[in-house]
């Protein structure tokens, strides 16, 4: 082990209620459209919102049952799996805003909110989720294979945007029809634009680690120094010994 987690497990556990209440504010613009304009259009909104949270749900029980050395290894390592899976249904919630447009039913600017709020969950909760993971595997193996885990996450769930929003494929699907999925991905595989797959991947992934980065910066505002080691939790338990003073010359 290289060290030790400098998160405190009530610090987290606030930041996943902050995402609690975020993901409440969707599901109440959402209720108020389709009870004040009588529209039920995004509904599917709820269901993106309920597969956005398993990567969170199960990289928070990854991350406690690591913090307090439970000795779980099969759990931790289905959980991973499991988590590994689902994770691009977060930042997947971002090309929702394809489904903005112009009706009669709700204005522009209602459903441009409503979208971008759910956009701005999504995020947050992808990226909570991938930070809590790059904390385990940093404290496991270091911190630079922290950063290439997350780096590799990034891209890989690019591409699990892709596949989902174009390919229409589904996490579930992973588990429970392979065959058909892999069928599918060969039909696939032969109509699509690969130069316009590789456009979207490049383009996402920038973005995704932009965003990534931004949070992680806002993360470490409060660190005690640049210089300080990632490793030591932010109150050190390592006192100064006072300094004795010499006595005056006589």
């Amino acid at each position: 082990m290289q060290g030790r987690s400098s998160l405190e497990l009530w610090r987290v556990k606030r930041a996943v209620l902050s995402l609690v209440l975020s993901s409440g504010v969707c599901i109440s613009l959402l209720l108020f459209r389709s009870y004040a304009m009588k529209e039920h259009g995004f509904g599917f909104i709820v269901w993106n919102l309920v597969l956005a949270w398993i990567p969170v749900l199960f990289a928070f029980v990854i991350y406690v049952l690591h913090t307090l050395g439970a000795h779980r290894r099969s759990l931790i390592v289905v959980c991973a799996v499991i988590w590994f899976l689902f994770y691009p249904n977060a930042p997947y919630l971002v090309t929702d805003l394809i489904h903005i447009k112009w009706g009669p039913e709700s204005p522009i600017w209602f459903d441009l909110l409503l979208m971008m709020t759910v956009a701005w969950t999504g995020l947050l909760l992808g990226n909570i989720s991938l930070y809590l993971m790059q904390e385990v595997i940093r404290v496991w193996r270091g911190r630079a294979a922290g950063w290439l885990f997350s780096a590799g996450m990034l891209a890989l769930g690019s591409i699990g945007v892709f596949v989902g929003r174009f390919w229409r494929w589904n996490s579930g699907d992973v588990l429970f029809d392979p065959i058909k999925l892999a069928s599918k991905t060969n039909e696939h595989l032969h109509s699509t634009s690969f130069g316009e797959a590789a456009l979207f991947l490049g383009t996402f992934f920038a973005f995704s680690s932009l965003t990534y980065a931004t949070l992680y910066t806002f993360v470490h505002l409060h660190s005690d120094s640049p210089s300080a080691p990632h490793d030591l939790p932010p109150s050190s338990d390592v006192m100064e010994k006072p300094v004795a003073m010499e006595a005056p010359l006589r």
